[in-house]
């Protein structure tokens, strides 16, 4: 038995109903209301579910419920396991939050069958029932008779909202569901498999013509909410955002390795590769999101005013984390020093887009005179000679 920890219970849940449920499987979409209504529950009571699924349906019950004796999620948790031969696989689910649609919480592993056992050895009696009703009005009821005492007051409260039984003996309630929490909480941590969607073809060529035209850059591709690196360019990146390599599938061709940052988080993601010194283009749809030249991040040639002096940035070494300048307050007297790159970047941020006019432009290449001798002559018509008189025939004349 193990633990799934801060997963997307549905998804987890889903894998079970596609393996093991013939029939009946729309009782699943009644357990994603519950899960969802338990996620957004500020009841602590609320929080932890029992879920089984058998080959004719599912089934999403309140813990605190199932060890009340009596209720219906404790017959019906125990129905199954006592009255029947059928194969049920059980889960405890935690919902947490909620994010972009989806539950997230913990899936904690259990033998239906011991569980069951379980529950009719530990359950406490029941109390009494509480109804809330949809005006908010609360009603305290015998157990056998509370649900024809609310059908009393639906015309004038509303319909039932929630239906709880009491326990008799709180506190035994409190330690029977305390153990059962450590001893689920022991379990160990399940191996997560990341599996990622695979890269349609229709993607990959965009990729492809994306990276023809950017072949020296680190391509950031937008894929499913994250920015992807593919190939060499996830290897390299990997080491520089700090993330795992994985595989991507892509339909018809081998996989390839594939780590990236979520969409969300592209300004940190792509400045923790561009501060390597490398070129990085972030793609959306096959069009330009952004593009970060290495040559900007520390401007060689330009001037910076670091810590009030005047300086020209002769050169960047990257592995070495070094940038070398000069002071040239006084001309005739330059002082080369080194900084960190991270300290003369701070400078370069500070300066802003006005450090890039700085760099002196490059002469142009001067031409030698037999570069100069040579377009002359290329330029001139070519040379046609004159055509002589016949000196035979003037004698004759």
């Amino acid at each position: 038995m193990k633990k799934y920890t801060d997963v997307d219970i549905i998804a987890e849940l889903q894998k079970l109903v596609d393996s093991h449920v013939d029939s009946y499987k729309e009782d699943f979409d009644i357990d994603k209301r519950i899960i969802r209504r338990a996620a957004e529950s500020q009841n602590p009571e609320d929080k932890t579910l029992m879920w089984f699924c058998r080959p004719h349906g599912t089934h999403c019950l309140n813990e605190n419920q199932v060890f009340i004796q009596g209720t219906r999620d404790h017959n019906t948790f125990r129905f199954y396991a006592e009255q029947t031969y059928d194969e049920c696989i059980a889960r405890v689910i935690i919902p947490k939050t909620v994010k972009h649609g989806k539950v997230f919480g913990d899936v904690f592993e259990i033998n239906y069958r011991e569980q069951a056992a379980n529950v009719a050895q530990n359950s406490v009696a029941p109390d009494h029932d509480r109804l809330t009703f949809a005006d908010g009005y609360v009603l305290d009821a015998p157990c056998r008779s509370s649900l024809d005492a609310a059908m009393a007051l639906v015309g004038e409260h509303g319909g039932v909202k929630t239906h709880q039984t009491l326990p008799k003996d709180a506190d035994a309630l409190a330690e029977v569901l305390s153990k059962q929490k450590s001893r689920r909480d022991r379990l160990p941590d399940a191996e997560r498999t990341e599996v990622l969607s695979p890269l349609p073809v229709a993607e990959l060529r965009k990729y492809e013509a994306v990276k023809k035209a950017h072949p020296d850059a680190l391509v950031c591709f937008a894929q499913n909410g994250y920015f992807e690196l593919y190939g060499k360019d996830a290897e390299k990146a990997a080491p520089l955002l700090g993330t795992k390599l994985l595989e991507k599938k892509v339909r018809g061709k081998p996989s390839m390795p594939v780590t990236g940052f979520r969409e969300a988080a592209w300004v940190a993601g792509s400045h923790k590769l561009w501060k390597s010194g490398v070129d990085v283009f972030l793609s959306k749809d096959g069009e330009t999101f952004k593009e970060l030249k290495a040559a900007d991040y520390i401007p060689v040639g330009a001037t910076l005013n670091v810590d009030g002096i005047k300086c020209r940035i002769d050169a960047v070494d990257f592995t070495a984390d070094e940038v070398r300048l000069t002071n040239i307050e006084d001309k005739n007297r330059p002082i080369r020093f080194s900084e960190s790159i991270q300290y003369v970047r701070s400078y370069v941020e500070d300066a802003g887009a006005a450090i890039y006019d700085t760099i002196p432009k490059k002469p142009a290449a001067r031409e030698s005179i037999r570069d100069k001798l040579k377009s002359a002559q290329k330029a001139q018509p070519p040379h046609t000679p004159k055509p002589q008189k016949n000196k035979g025939k003037d004698m004759e004349l």
